[in-house]
């Protein structure tokens, strides 16, 4: 009997807890609003070595070697020895932009581009069809699944999506498995959909700034195990004399479209403090990442990275030691001042889509591979929101 009474009073301390947590965890989620949360980035510490993933082959990385010669790597994992090795071969390039075969295993073709990437516009009027996707975070199978099954793109991964634009509001780094994946899969869909009279913006967020400035600490065991095996920083396979590191450099932060503003952390009144117009705020994150822009990391910090800049800002869901939630009137003179209806982000996590303040703001990213949250993409069309599902459900958002 007294076994069975410890073992209740066990049980019931144990509920007591595990209900003190939720309310807690409840507390800490609501005083941040909207119900907002945020994972934050958590730096893994536990031993490299000891990793050992599935077999699995990375890449193709192209590295330039003159403006004539490309070499690429393939990277390939083998599990039962716990090794990596590398796959090299050099690629003679004739005209300005040329197709390659991938090499052995790979069924995918990849486009070169000799020299810089084009920049895209910030701005695009008379836009009827619009999809936009939320921070990725190396979780490919999820992204594909959700745009496959919502029409943006068809079985083969290609796009199916018209005229209609797709936006990305950043951070496609970190955290994921399938970071090199989803870059390529986004980057083949630009170009088709340019060629379909559609569009495809991906914006920059902090993850993609940060590995851009040699900065690789929030990226997956399996790139640090990879990285840390071959010898160098994560960062050097997207260096300015890479493919996928020229075409990072030529991305936007900002783009509107109609009179709907999209950007990964948000725009905050500091921004109309400093009269910083879209298109400069673009210029001056492309410039921060040129090698040649004669300016100190203090200078870069001070006047391009400040605590309310584009991609790190989160005070439409939270406050922090720099700012406060962003007040109803700063939001009409954020607006007013881009001459903006809306402004869609991403980077602070939420676990549905939402409007908030009266549908002047749109929070957009839901986690993607979380369990117990459903991932999401969000559809604007003729004026109306909505809510997709990976099964293809569309809920109109109020």
């Amino acid at each position: 009997m007294q076994s069975i009474y410890k073992r209740r009073v066990f049980l019931t301390m144990m509920v007591f807890i595990g209900l003190f947590q939720h309310l807690k965890a409840q507390k800490k989620k609501d005083n941040l609003g909207s119900g907002a949360f945020s994972s934050y980035d958590v730096i893994y510490k536990g031993n490299l070595d000891k990793v050992n993933l599935p077999d699995y082959v990375d890449g193709p990385y192209f590295f330039w070697v003159n403006s004539k010669e490309v070499k690429s790597w393939y990277i390939d994992h083998d599990q039962e020895e716990n090794t990596i090795s590398i796959r090299q071969k050099k690629i003679k390039v004739k005209r300005d932009s040329v197709q390659v075969k991938g090499q052995k295993g790979d069924s995918n073709r990849y486009w070169l581009h000799k020299g810089d990437y084009p920049v895209q516009p910030t701005e695009y009027s008379g836009v009827d069809k619009l999809m936009v996707v939320g921070d990725v975070h190396g979780e490919y199978d999820d992204m594909v699944e959700l745009l496959q099954n919502n029409g943006v793109i068809d079985s083969k991964l290609n796009w199916s999506w018209g005229s209609g634009q797709l936006v990305f509001v950043g951070d496609i780094f970190d955290r994921g498995n399938k970071v090199t994946e989803s870059l390529y899969l986004i980057k083949k869909l630009q170009r088709q959909a340019k060629q379909s009279s559609g569009r495809l913006n991906l914006l920059l967020g902090n993850h993609e700034i940060m590995i851009l400035m040699r900065d690789s600490r929030y990226v997956s065991p399996k790139y640090k195990n990879m990285t840390n095996r071959l010898m160098i920083n994560y960062s050097r396979f997207f260096a300015a004399d890479t493919e996928l590191g020229k075409w990072l450099r030529s991305l936007n932060t900002v783009v509107k479209i109609n009179d709907m503003i999209f950007v990964h952390g948000g725009l905050s009144p500091d921004l109309v403090s400093r009269d910083l117009s879209l298109e400069q705020i673009n210029k001056n994150i492309r410039m921060s990442l040129n090698a040649d822009n004669a300016m100190s990391h203090k200078e870069i910090m001070r006047t391009i990275y400040f605590p309310e800049n584009p991609l790190w800002y989160r005070g439409y869901l939270m406050k922090s030691k720099s700012y406060s939630l962003i007040s109803s009137e700063d939001l009409d003179r954020v607006l007013k001042f881009y001459d903006a209806k809306i402004i869609f982000f991403g980077h602070t996590e939420v676990d549905s889509i939402r409007l908030l303040y009266d549908h002047r703001l749109g929070a957009i990213n839901v986690p993607m591979g979380c369990e117990g949250i459903k991932s999401q993409l969000l559809l604007v069309q003729k004026g109306n929101f909505f809510r997709c599902f990976k099964n293809g459900e569309k809920q109109a958002i109020k």
